[in-house]
């Protein structure tokens, strides 16, 4: 197969409105057909330049030996956008024998599904490390000697979520010290009731995220030809937002595909330096992908000049060559009409409330709320930590709760699972042109409290009782066909108009107050169950108000022209912006970004290699890298004035920031 020049220049058209892929880094990588890896700047289009190959190669499909290729992505999101740009264009790309999707739902369909039947005896049903680490927590809550030494365990800011998830992963065995001193090991009374309560969720098919990919390795082991048949049946691999993966998952991949004998191509793409995701819910300070076959995108069409010096001073991974020269280097390819420099902004704990004004403030000095880029990205706000836990101590310390009385950390649509019904008539995707969001939301926040209460079904497999818990369909299938005075026209007619009402009214309060009561009443009593203590917290004394309903809506600022999103780096990691602000916040010690990452005679705000080794300055590094590359125009540094020396701001001045002293505009 060839790429040819002609669909490179359709590619052009359909994809960067007849603009053309520079001849030095982007072309050679689209018609490249061999294994490699393509290591990419923030906002160099690397998912463009493979948007276009892949269309490139759908013009020589179907292949004559009846191979297709496999495109994966490490979330839905990433996989939606391939699908939904490429989809009109070359549709037979999402037809058998090809594949579309992410590395999870890639291992579910070949490998882990069929391994879950054969030893469970069930297809995996919940895939949900959030999901199944409160069940734990519920069945754990029913044991009261479990509960008593698990809560031994825990150490200063952690939560019994964080020990279930620590073990799953690997990063506290039952068999290190800090559990054989407390006497829980699988071997003691307490670790064999854990164990049981992990098997019995895996009986009902209940699977941690990699909990998939050990069964997966296990059915490639039992069945060897299975390797022999994905080689046939995928000609060409390629993974997007390589850095992402896990060890788990990219070792399984290379498991299929690697090897003797095989002729699949790979290529893996990403920016090894903006893997800030793991399964700890930690920062990852290296990324498990180890690069091979190296190629480089270096251009970068989102940042000017001027903030790529910035970012660029931030790299982690510079991947260096044999004689010691950077290979990943930031280089800014937008061209402003107005050059914008970066602002450093210093405020203290009395000038918190004057950082969103002066952000806008200076959006309106550049006229960016008038450019496409706004239409388009908009702005946002954006810091590490967001929240402090209930029961830590931050000692004045600041986090985004602090900073902005308006932030709340949950994303709408980002999460199906929440601990209060208020959450979940308010945090669905707003985006949905239909009721189905709402409605899901409904019916979730319904199979929530049957959880709490335990509530489970029978059901037979291969001949055995087996108690699974409810599914929405198993739920409205007991309502319908019950004769436990179920009224199946009242519960149809309710969730109807509950989803209604939060879909097109937003009235969030209202809904609550309905639902409430029908969880109370009638929804006990046709699953024959009391309301414990747990339901009851669930449900809340009186509605949690975190979105504004349509009849009440007001802007956070005087300044209503000016829409501002506040969020966490990891929230935008895959965003554009127009102009972004990134605001120092509190985690672990050094406390702050900007006292993690200046050492002495180093300083990577001044340009200056970092000299970064310790994890948490590690850390700090790779965040702000993926902070400071989002904007198109105006990037803004908020500083606490405290960890910017006065007599360090002649020198910020002189590589190209603005700074601005909040605390001196009285």
């Amino acid at each position: 197969m060839i790429i040819k020049e002609e669909h490179i220049s359709e590619a052009e058209k359909l994809l960067i409105n007849g603009a053309k892929f520079d001849s030095e880094e982007r072309v050679p990588f689209i018609k490249n057909l061999n294994s490699c890896d393509l290591l990419a700047v923030p906002g160099s289009g690397k998912t463009t330049a493979l948007l276009a190959k892949l269309y490139c190669i759908s013009k020589n499909l179907p292949f004559q030996d009846g191979s297709g290729i496999l495109v994966l992505s490490h979330t839905n999101a990433a996989v939606d956008e391939i699908e939904n740009i490429l989809k009109k264009f070359c549709p037979i790309i999402f037809e058998y024998p090809n594949f579309v999707g992410t590395v999870q739902s890639f291992v579910n369909k070949f490998l882990a599904n069929q391994a879950c039947f054969e030893k469970y005896g069930t297809y995996i049903r919940n895939n949900d490390d959030d999901l199944i680490c409160k069940k734990i927590v519920s069945k754990i809550g029913n044991n009261s000697k479990l509960f008593y030494f698990i809560n031994r365990l825990l150490r200063h800011n952690e939560n019994i979520e964080d020990i279930i998830s620590s073990v799953r992963y690997g990063k506290n065995s039952f068999t290190s010290d800090r559990f054989n001193k407390k006497k829980l090991s699988f071997t003691s009374e307490s670790g064999k009731i854990l164990k049981k309560i992990f098997d019995e969720l895996r009986n009902n098919g209940d699977m941690f995220y990699c909990d998939s990919f050990e069964l997966a390795d296990s059915y490639l082991e039992k069945y060897l030809l299975i390797k022999e048949i994905l080689h046939h049946r995928f000609k060409y691999v390629f993974i997007d937002e390589m850095q992402d993966l896990e060890k788990f998952q990219i070792d399984i991949i290379d498991k299929i595909f690697l090897g003797e004998g095989s002729t699949t191509v790979i290529q893996r793409i990403g920016d090894i330096n903006q893997s800030i995701y793991n399964s700890g819910k930690k920062v990852k300070v290296e990324a498990d992908w180890q690069p091979r076959n190296q190629l480089y995108l270096k251009g970068s069409n989102r940042l000017t000049p001027e903030i790529a010096n910035i970012v660029n001073s931030f790299t982690l991974d510079r991947q260096l060559d044999e004689e010691g020269n950077p290979r990943f280097i930031v280089n800014g390819l937008r061209q402003l009409d107005v050059a914008i420099n970066p602002y450093m902004i210093l405020f203290d704990n009395q000038t918190i409330g004057v950082l969103e004004n002066k952000f806008k403030e200076l959006i309106r000095d550049y006229s960016l709320q008038e450019t496409k880029e706004a239409e388009k990205y908009g702005f946002k706000i954006i810091g590490w930590s967001a929240k402090w836990d209930d029961d830590e101590d931050h000692d004045g310390k600041l986090r985004l709760e602090n900073i902005f009385e308006t932030y709340r950390k949950e994303s709408k649509g980002s999460k199906e699972t929440f601990d209060s019904l208020s959450r979940y008539l308010q945090l669905f995707d707003h985006d949905k042109t239909t009721l189905e969001a709402a409605r899901k939301a409904v019916l979730n926040s319904l199979i929530h409290v049957l959880r709490i209460e335990n509530k489970t079904y029978k059901t037979k497999i291969r001949g055995r009782d087996v108690l699974r818990d409810y599914s929405k369909n198993e739920m409205i299938k007991y309502i319908h066909n019950s004769d436990n005075n179920c009224n199946y026209d009242f519960f149809k007619k309710g969730v109807y108009g509950w989803s209604f009402e939060l879909a097109t009214r937003r009235k969030y309060e209202e809904v609550y107050e309905s639902l409430k009561a029908f969880i109370n009443g009638k929804f006990s009593e046709w699953f024959g169950f009391s309301i414990s203590n747990k339901t009851v917290s669930f449900l809340g004394d009186s509605f949690e108000q975190l979105l504004q309903s349509d009849d009440n809506q007001s802007e956070n600022t005087s300044d209503n022209s000016i829409k501002l999103d506040i969020g966490t780096v990891h929230s935008a990691k895959g965003q554009t912006h127009c102009a972004t602000m990134y605001v120092e916040t509190a985690y672990q010690r050094p406390t702050y970004e900007s006292e993690k990452i200046v050492k002495r005679d180093s300083n990577p705000m001044l340009l200056q290699e970092h000299k970064c080794t310790g994890s948490y300055d590690r850390q700090a590094l790779k965040m702000m890298y993926v902070g400071f590359s989002r904007p198109t125009h105006l990037l803004c540094f908020a500083c606490l004035k405290d960890n910017a020396p006065l007599d360090q701001i002649a020198n910020y001045k002189s590589v190209g920031w603005e700074v601005i002293d909040l605390t001196e505009m009285n």
